[in-house]
């Protein structure tokens, strides 16, 4: 089937749940007519003769028009349906015989309901002069019948005398019955009222829920027209006169007139925004939107006293549309093809632009109709609205289909394009991998070696200077200022001392940092005696002028086995770093025997202490603490220390208070020949 996804299941079940629903809906509206038999009643005008006058003036009275001859008068064949004209009309009726109960009392109905004043007149009194009776949608509630019909007491045996003057259409359906018929009659027809009423709510909601949710322009018209032709219907029948409050009553023939605008308007917005808009016919929509903004301004005529000229237009509006939309429609099915979504649209366009002329020609009075027109229109505008909610729904069902079947060419697309993709991407990242490995490695090299040369040369310029510079400032003092006293010349040889021990533990330092990592590092132990190892060491201190040595061997072993060499250099960075951080005062160098069997070598001084923080990070490699703007220092004695504490089996432990000095405690278990120490040296014999 061409341009529809529905399978013909789908589409046969579709027919059949759109006839059973048409169905309902037309059960519950005529339903009424169908269970109860009709009004047993006189119809002035079809079972009974009306004579017809026209007042164009309205100037004349009761008793001018009962004094007319017959000869003045039209004899009507049918209902009054003289279109929209300013005249006034009088009907003319001798007494209508009313069969039943002569006990049970008449009533004179007119309809319809908007009409504005109709005056009912019959002989009453001695005299028998006429008495008035008045009702429309512009005489106050509280004097007229409370019901949305016009309603007359009716005198039996009496005749009668009509003044019919509205804006509107001027059409007036008469039926004079008795009480109890009446009463029967009403309530079919307010059943029935309801049911279309409550129908054509339901769908308003229905439509304007979805046009919330969808935000569709189509929804949104059709939601619009809907309200439009439940409001609309509501004035026509006469409810807003009995809801509106009694002060507020005579808007009701306003609401009336406003509504025979906005309809209009509606009812071409809803075929620009379904059929037109965004297609092929731009003529076509542009005369549409023209249309319903004409409809919209013509609100002004209400005001201006051109009612009655304008609102034929405005009847016209709906069926000139609808037979737009008809031929629109058409004419895109043939160049297209049939389809599901396409006869739903044309069904209820082409019944309404049939109808509909009808409808337009019988408001405007130029046909007969023995059943008033707004009847048609509401049944008409409440079909329309409901086949055309079904065509749009399938229409969204339709494109929905569609997308889901793009989406899915899309998915596979995407997923054979993802596919291939990967596959390259696979490629190129292990070529990049392979690159990048290699460009790590050569800068990781490169980084590493200049960070030796940059830690060399900074090594050279911040330690090797300042003893450099000692030597040579003694010599050329020496040099320059010979002096026969042995004082200065000792005091000279002791400064240059001290700065040769400085380089010496610096070069040693060097040395040891570059060993301890090496691969085949090796332990030499041997038997150190511990009392000249600790003297030794401690002979840094004597060298400062700010510090005093506190020697504390007396409970050392007199020797122990370790690498000699190695824990000089410790002990040496220990006693140095005290030399250089701590304050004037005591450094106390201790050697005892640990409470666990192993030798611990301490230098306390008292100096600023350290904070907690810094005792975590003082032992990493070029690490020089917070006070290295204060004092020169490479940042690898520590370092040194704690390694070559570890290489033996040990540690290096820190009790630090700040403010109150700081005791670095080295730590050696004993080690013996041909056993590894903690990290893992081999001990090699010297």
């Amino acid at each position: 089937m061409p341009n529809d996804q529905l399978s013909r299941t789908t589409v046969l079940g579709f027919i059949c749940w759109l006839a059973a629903s048409l169905g309902l809906v037309a059960l519950c509206i005529f339903s009424p007519a169908l269970l109860w038999p009709p009004a047993a009643g006189v119809r002035l005008g079809v079972d009974h003769p009306v004579q017809l006058l026209e007042d164009p003036a309205g100037r004349l009275t009761v008793d001018e028009v009962a004094g007319l001859p017959d000869s003045a008068f039209t004899l009507l064949h049918g209902p009054l349906n003289q279109g929209y004209s300013h005249s006034v009309y009088w009907l003319r009726a001798s007494a209508p015989p009313v069969a039943g109960d002569p006990h049970d009392p008449l009533w004179l109905e007119v309809t319809p309901a908007y009409l504005d004043k109709v005056t009912l007149y019959q002989p009453s009194g001695q005299d028998a002069a006429w008495q008035g009776r008045d009702s429309g949608d512009t005489v106050p509630v509280a004097h007229r019948v409370r019901t949305r019909q016009l309603l007359f007491p009716f005198t039996e045996g009496q005749p009668l005398i009509l003044r019919v003057q509205t804006t509107s259409a001027s059409h007036a359906y008469a039926v004079v019955q008795r009480n109890t018929e009446l009463i029967a009659h009403l309530a079919s027809v307010e059943w029935a009222a309801g049911a279309h009423l409550g129908i054509n709510l339901l769908l308003a909601l229905l439509l304007g829920g979805a046009a919330l949710a969808l935000r569709i322009p189509a929804l949104t018209a059709m939601t619009a027209f809907s309200a439009m032709a439940f409001m609309h219907s509501v004035n026509v029948q006469g409810y807003a006169l009995l809801w509106l409050p009694e002060a507020w009553s005579h808007w009701s023939d306003r609401l009336v007139s406003v509504g025979v605008f906005l309809l209009p308007a509606a009812s071409a917005w809803q075929v620009r925004e379904v059929l037109t808009r965004g297609t092929r016919w731009r003529r076509v929509d542009k005369v549409l939107a023209a249309m319903a903004l004409a409809s919209l301004a013509a609100i002004a005529s209400i005001a201006l006293g051109w009612y009655t000229t304008f609102a034929a237009f405005a009847i016209a509006v709906p069926w000139i549309s609808s037979t737009l939309a008809t031929w629109v429609g058409w004419t895109d099915m043939r160049r297209d093809g049939p389809s599901t979504v396409g006869i739903l649209l044309m069904v209820p366009y082409t019944t309404y632009a049939l109808m509909g002329g009808y409808v337009t020609l019988a408001a405007m009075g130029f046909m007969p109709a023995a059943v008033h027109t707004s009847t048609y229109w509401q049944l008409m505008a409440l079909l329309l609205n409901i086949v055309l909610a079904v065509a749009v729904g399938l229409r969204l069902v339709q494109q929905f289909r569609a997308s889901v079947v793009r989406q899915r060419q899309l998915v596979e697309s995407l997923e054979r394009s993802e596919q291939s993709l990967e596959e390259r991407v696979r490629q190129r990242t292990e070529e990049l991998l392979h690159t990048q490995n290699a460009l790590q490695a050569a800068l990781h090299s490169e980084r590493e070696i200049r960070l030796e040369q940059r830690q060399f040369f900074n090594m050279v310029n911040h330690e090797f200077r300042t003893p450099l510079t000692v030597i040579d400032s003694a010599a050329t003092e020496q040099w320059s200022f010979p002096s026969p006293e042995i004082g200065p010349q000792v005091e000279r040889a002791a400064q240059i001392r001290r700065a040769c021990r400085r380089l010496t533990a610096l070069v040693e330092n060097c040395l040891v940092n570059d060993r301890l990592d090496a691969p085949g590092f090796k332990l030499h132990p041997g038997q150190a005696a511990v009392p000249e190892l600790v003297d030794d060491a401690a002979q840094l201190v004597h060298w400062s002028r700010r510090h005093r040595l506190r020697l504390l061997t007396q409970e050392a072993p007199a020797t122990w086995p370790c690498d000699t060499t190695l824990v000089h250099i410790a002990l040496s960075n220990l006693v140095d770093n005290a030399v250089k951080h701590a304050k004037a005062g005591d450094i106390a160098v201790a050697a005892r025997m640990g409470s666990g069997g192993a030798l611990e070598l301490s230098v306390a001084d008292e100096g600023p202490g350290l904070a907690p923080e810094e005792v975590q990070r003082i032992f990493e490699r070029f690490e020089r603490g917070r006070r290295a703007d204060q004092t020169r220092g490479f940042g690898l004695g520590l370092w040194v220390a704690r390694r070559v504490a570890q290489l033996h089996g040990g540690d290096v432990r820190v009790d630090s208070t700040p403010g109150q000095g700081t005791c670095f405690t080295l730590v050696l278990p004993p080690l013996r020949d041909g056993h590894e120490g903690r990290d893992g040296a081999t001990a090699n014999p010297g």
